[in-house]
């Protein structure tokens, strides 16, 4: 079965276009449900996707079910404090898909348990929500982003890639990961050629890797999520108009770009110490907003100030004004393993490297890597740009023997009653043979 579901997270856009714009260029139980699954085939060679909703996606639709804030605020929250991580260890071109991040660790957290449980939903920002209200949640929100613009193609898309002859991932895992999150299930025996074609596929090419080799025969699972996004600006900018321009690197020095220059009514606000700029795609749903940290203000100092609420103020702060944008085309991609970020944020439980990592309702696993790539092009029509995240599940490590025993010298033996005590043969063996 093969599943590509057009939604997209409002929420997170802000965190996440201001990431290309600045930078430049509780339970463990499995929530099911009873609703009916499809038939599971592996995607051999991904063939063209189809827009069928996952039935927990189309239930919430059908219903209208509102998005609880409490996602966004959570996904929102995760999206920003890893943004800032990644860029405190690069300052540079640092572009994420918070929302594929989210929702590929999301959906592995259902399986999570005890301190791993604990761990991912500090580091999640999901505080006492449960697996149901996550996935709920999640399916609501999917829901509400379906065809959310006639100039705006938005796609999320999931799947789970495991042995299927052998498989050690626990089958409700599976049927959740189908029912809310419209995973395709394919077998990792061509891992990573087809995990990585089935990204190239779900991202029209934009992204054609992230799935690194390896030999993928002891790895239990790999969860994998994509998000495309192609937005045509409301206005868009005349390319006549697009011309060489300086444009000021962090270290004073200056480089020539193609610059991009238009004359319109703009969401505009002047801060404290920055100007923001509202971009807005299609019928205005979506947008991209630009700040930019004045001068003086080192983007270090601001990035790591950043936080959602910020975002939220200068949105609603924004004033309509008639004015002159000039930004530049851009070409801006990112790429990294997440594991060292995420345990600084507080998921060390959940990774292989600790022997307690524990994830019961999935199976004896743990996380070996957790791999993120996204892509952003800026031009004079619009934005096309696609992140996908990756997580790789292996098995959990058997601790090591505390002694070694071998009983090849004589040795006296018992045969007991372990209720009363009772001792019913007793002996020695002093020669096997």
């Amino acid at each position: 079965m093969r599943q590509r579901n057009p939604f997209r997270h409002l929420g997170a856009a802000l965190g996440f276009m201001l990431v290309g714009a600045v930078a430049g260029c509780g339970g463990s139980s499995m929530d099911g449900g009873s609703m009916p699954v499809g038939p599971t085939q592996p995607p051999s060679s991904p063939g063209g996707p189809s827009t069928t909703a996952p039935p927990a996606v189309a239930q919430a639709q059908q219903a209208n079910t509102p998005v609880d804030p409490a996602i966004v605020t959570a996904d929102n929250t995760f999206g920003v404090n890893l943004f800032q991580n990644l860029y405190s260890g690069a300052p540079g071109n640092v572009a994420i898909a918070p929302i594929s991040v989210a929702m590929a660790l999301q959906i592995v957290y259902n399986g999570a348990g005890g301190a791993t449980q604990q761990g991912m939903a500090q580091t999640l920002q999901l505080g006492p929500m449960s697996t149901a209200d996550l996935n709920n949640d999640n399916a609501a929100l999917q829901g509400s982003l379906m065809n959310p613009d006639p100039q705006v193609n938005l796609t999320i898309a999931n799947s789970l890639w495991m042995h299927l002859d052998t498989t050690q991932v626990a089958a409700s895992f599976t049927q959740m990961d189908q029912m809310y999150y419209g995973a395709t299930v394919g077998d990792l025996a061509g891992a990573p050629d087809n995990v990585n074609s089935w990204v190239s596929t779900e991202t029209d090419g934009l992204i054609t890797s992230i799935l690194p080799p390896a030999n993928y025969a002891t790895v239990v699972a790999v969860i994998a999520n994509v998000i495309y996004f192609k937005g045509q600006w409301t206005t868009g900018f005349d390319s006549s108009q697009t011309a060489p321009a300086p444009f000021t690197l962090m270290d004073g020095t200056q480089v020539s770009v193609p610059m991009m220059h238009q004359s319109a009514n703009y969401g505009y606000l002047q801060g404290a110490n920055f100007q923001a700029v509202r971009i807005p795609y299609g019928a205005g749903r979506f947008s991209m907003l630009a700040v930019m940290p004045n001068a003086g203000t080192s983007l270090d100092s601001f990035v790591a100030a950043l936080t959602p609420d910020m975002l939220n103020t200068w949105e609603g702060q924004l004033q309509t004004e008639m004015g002159n944008l000039s930004m530049p085309k851009f070409t801006a991609t990112f790429g990294a393993s997440l594991v060292q970020p995420l345990t600084t944020l507080g998921m060390q439980a959940a990774f292989c490297s600790d022997p307690q990592a524990s994830f019961p309702g999935i199976g004896l696993v743990c996380i070996q890597d957790v791999e993120h790539k996204t892509v952003v092009e800026v031009d004079e029509s619009g934005t096309v740009a696609a992140g996908a995240t990756t997580v790789t599940l292996g098995p959990t490590a058997v601790e090591a023997p505390m002694f070694t025993l071998s009983l090849d010298h004589p040795f006296v033996y018992a045969i007991r009653d372990d209720k009363t005590g009772e001792l019913l043969f007793i002996g020695t063996m002093t020669n096997p043979s």
